[in-house]
């Protein structure tokens, strides 16, 4: 909002007031437009109270639309923003007093989404929780001011692209038509405002109420003085907005202009927008850390996070340039000490390049390290900084330890030498930063273990031969550094340097020895170690016994303590093997075998023999081959005991000799042992090769045609014998003819090549023929006699169709199979009584068509 002089008399003063409303150019239901016309409210600064005549009804003067016409090219697809101004300028008079006049007007409701403040809107109840609205105002000036001034005027209405994260400026100057001196600051925005009732999205927001007006509530780290973050400032003298702007998001920010002349300040002119800040996509983008301060030597690797597959310019500050096409890590080799400014050109003669600065700290060698002692929870832990810097220009300046106590906030230190009080055993992380005088930073990291009691580690219980003497030891460790302390051992029972971490004991009993340490702090643990003392040393190994020929044995020993286990082979002393178990094959036809227990020069030993026998030779019957049928005998030797498997086709399976009727080709397995002493099982198999039953077929029983040659067709096997050999002319064939003229039975054997046979009969029945023959009449009863009504065709070589109709011409049945008839029955029930007419047509030897009617009679 701001204002114009225009005329005065010795009573009043009149000025031109201009408001300017903003709105994005979205259309919602729940979003309203530009109002056709505003309230302008006036109120004394005097006491805040409205004057006479107030508020003034302002029409609507122009209303423009602006979008982000400028967007940077070099932005990959930049959003659109867009948003339109409404201007509403009016004339108001008021009466010449001292305090002025503030001209205010109020709406409701701004963006619940805006980034930096809070949102005070309630979903189901915005009649009473509306959420945020807005407060604009301007003062008028009275006679404690310069009562022609005019207020000044920000210089730009335009849609503005920021980049998340990016630096960016803005110009958000103004301009003063006096020649007054602006100073720039940010300001908090102000709420207020009520709703507007009814449903029409261009209705006049209700009038304003009477100042003071309260701010916004910002988000945190937000507020009026940083509305776009701690990394965003204001150039005072100029309006300049500059900076690195924060997250994605919609923002708030308020300017003041502070409208000063001659040193007096005449009043502040403040200006709301709305930033839109967006993730953007350069085509270029130059990347890399900012600083180099770690200080580790003259050569410095440098990171190019850059846009891939450009062209990159170093500058590394010493007068020295560098240009690749690769963003791998880089380095560079300094001459001398001192601070360089780096610069990273991405595609510099590109309008689009882009480019990364960074300071690097050249003072090697900076080292950090530390030293900790007193790790006991019962006392104070000293951390004493033992860092180094080689360089000559350099010195360690700062120092931070943080002990790593999270359950505390208080456990830092800045000291070079610091101390802290843990509170209780643990781990902790401890973490000391430095930096130099010019500059460099480094840090350095330990973990150790605060204990409550020193750890100490001591030789584990152990034997010990009465005859000798044993060294203990002892020691005290954390986190991989040696704890400094003093030992004490008891008893004073023959022990030789009992105050030192290894000490020799030679009891004559079973003695614990007990170890307490102290650390340099106080603190204190103890451990025992027991020396277990023994004079006979007892081992046994397996009884005598008899084992089969080549087999690898297992031999264990059991002793009565964790002795060291030799063996040797007797009578030659032969060592054979260490430990509990002897993996050994003995020879035949004896051995013999000692297990020695050895501890120091104490010794205990067992001995063991073994017989050694062959495994049983098994010997089984050879494979065979049987007919379908048939039996064989299966035969084994060369043990005492036997088992046929399967058994399911044997007679005696658990004999030497068994009887075998296998229905298909099987391998007998013959398992075998003995009563030599050997136990191991020997097998043997038999395989037993099943010829399938014989399919032999002399064919299916057929009609012949009397008083001519037929030919018989066998199949099945691979040789035939026809009998008996009546009108054969070769009975040894499969397909002899035969001459013979009346009714006859041949019988077919069929063989293998394996010699196994089958047997398969043809009954031959002679007829006049080629003729077909049908019955005249059938009995569908069930009875199996006369069942089916079928054509008999005699030197009929293809039935073209059977047919059977009722004296109505009905068709009840029709075939084209050989030798197939009717049931008697039409669908799925049996058909009537009575005499029903049939046809019947063929190809007969001669490939002469044979065709035949008749009639037939049902029965039942």
């Amino acid at each position: 909002m701001s204002y114009k002089y225009i005329s005065g008399t010795t009573t009043t003063v009149t000025y031109q007031v201009t408001l300017k409303l903003y709105r994005v150019c979205e259309t919602a239901q729940d979003l309203a437009e530009l109002p056709n016309s505003v309230y302008f409210a006036v109120f004394s600064k005097a006491d805040n109270r409205e004057v006479s005549g107030s508020p003034y009804l302002i029409s609507q003067t122009s209303k423009a639309t602006q979008t982000s016409g400028q967007a940077d090219p070099c932005i990959v697809n930049p959003p659109k923003v867009c948003f339109q101004i409404g201007t509403y300028t009016g004339t108001i008079t008021v009466p010449i007093n001292a305090a002025g006049y503030t001209v205010s007007f109020q709406t409701c409701c701004r963006d619940y989404t805006m980034a930096n403040i809070k949102d005070t809107h309630v979903a189901n109840d915005q009649e009473h929780f509306p959420g945020n609205g807005a407060s604009y105002f301007t003062e008028l000036p009275g006679t404690n001011d310069i009562l022609t001034n005019s207020s000044p005027t920000f210089n730009k209405d335009e849609a503005i692209l920021v980049c998340a994260n990016k630096k960016f400026s803005y110009d958000f100057s103004a301009s003063d038509p006096d020649g007054d001196s602006l100073v720039y600051v940010f300001c908090a925005a102000y709420g207020g405002g009520k709703v507007t009732n009814g449903q029409d999205k261009y209705a006049t927001p209700p009038a304003a109420v009477a100042p003071p007006y309260s701010n916004l509530p910002y988000v945190s780290p937000y507020s009026g003085a940083a509305p776009l973050g701690p990394d965003a400032y204001i150039v005072s003298n100029s309006g300049l907005i500059t900076g690195v702007a924060p997250d994605p998001g919609k923002y708030v920010v308020t300017v003041c202009a502070y409208e000063y002349r001659n040193g007096k300040l005449l009043g502040i002119h403040r200006k709301d927008f709305h930033m839109i800040v967006t993730t953007c996509v350069r085509v270029v983008e130059a990347a890399m850390p900012d600083k180099y301060n770690d200080c580790s030597g003259f050569t410095i690797t440098f990171l190019n996070n850059s846009t891939e597959d450009k062209t990159y310019d170093w500058d590394f500050g010493d007068g020295t340039t560098y240009t690749t096409t690769s963003t791998a890590p880089l380095q560079h080799t300094y001459a001398n000490e001192g601070v360089y400014n780096v610069t990273l050109w991405v595609d510099k003669t590109s309008n689009c390049g882009d480019k990364a600065t960074a300071v690097v700290y050249v003072y090697p060698l900076l080292t950090p390290d530390m030293r900790i002692t007193g790790l006991c929870s019962n006392t104070t832990t000293t951390f004493t900084n033992t860092s180094t810097t080689t360089s000559n220009t350099d010195a360690i300046a700062t120092y931070r330890w943080d002990f790593g106590d999270t359950g505390a906030t208080a456990d830092t230190s800045r000291s070079s030498v610091a101390s802290y009080k843990y509170p209780g055993a643990g781990t902790y992380t401890v973490i000391l930063d430095i930096t130099t005088k010019n500059g460099c930073a480094r840090s350095d990291t330990s973990t150790i273990t605060v204990y409550e009691k020193p750890p100490i580690s001591t030789t584990p219980d152990t034997l010990l031969c009465i005859r000798n003497s044993l060294q203990l030891t002892a020691s005290s460790e954390s986190g991989g550094q040696t704890i400094n302390g003093t030992y004490a051992w008891t008893p004073d029972y023959n022990i030789i340097n009992p105050n030192t971490a290894t000490p020799t004991v030679s009891p004559k009993v079973d003695t614990g020895y007990t170890v307490t340490f102290t650390d340099a702090t106080g603190c204190q643990n103890s451990a025992t170690v027991n020396v277990d003392v023994r004079d006979t040393l007892y081992v046994r190994t397996i009884a005598d016994s008899t084992v089969c020929t080549g087999d690898t044995l297992n031999i264990r020993a059991f002793a009565d303590g964790n002795y060291s286990l030799t063996w040797y082979e007797l009578p030659s002393n032969t060592h054979v093997g260490d430990g509990a178990i002897l993996n050994i094959v003995p020879p035949a036809p004896s051995a013999t075998y000692q297990v020695v227990a050895t501890l120091g020069d104490c010794s205990g030993h067992d001995d063991m023999s073994l017989k050694i026998v062959d495994a049983p030779v098994v010997q089984a019957s050879a494979d065979t081959t049987i007919c379908y049928g048939d039996q064989l005998t299966l035969t084994a030797s060369g043990g005492a005991f036997y088992q046929w498997t399967p058994t399911f086709s044997l007679s005696t399976p658990t004999q030497a000799t068994t009887l075998a009727k296998p229905t298909d080709t099987t391998q007998f397995i013959v398992t075998v042992t003995d009563n030599k002493g050997c136990p191991k099982p020997v097998r043997d198999t038999v395989m037993v090769n099943v010829v399938p039953p014989v399919p032999a077929f002399a064919g299916n029983d057929t009609i012949v045609i009397l008083n001519q040659p037929f030919t018989l067709h066998g199949s099945g096997g691979t040789s035939y014998v026809w009998s008996p050999v009546d009108g054969l002319d070769n009975p040894n064939i499969d397909t002899p003819t035969t001459i013979i003229n009346h009714d006859f039975t041949y019988t077919l054997t069929a063989y293998t090549a394996e010699g196994c046979k089958g047997t398969d009969d043809i009954k031959l029945r002679f007829i006049a023929g080629p003729d077909i023959y049908v019955p005249t009449g059938f009995s569908p009863n069930g009875d199996g006699q006369n069942d089916i009504f079928r054509p008999l065709p005699v030197g009929i070589t293809e039935l073209e169709f059977f047919r059977v109709f009722d004296r109505w011409g009905k068709l009840m049945y029709s075939t084209t199979e050989y030798l197939q008839g009717w049931d008697g029955n039409f669908d799925g029930k049996p058909a009537a009584i009575g005499t029903y007419v049939w046809v019947v047509q063929g190809k007969n030897v001669n490939n002469e068509t044979v065709i035949r009617k008749g009639t037939v009679t049902l029965i039942r």
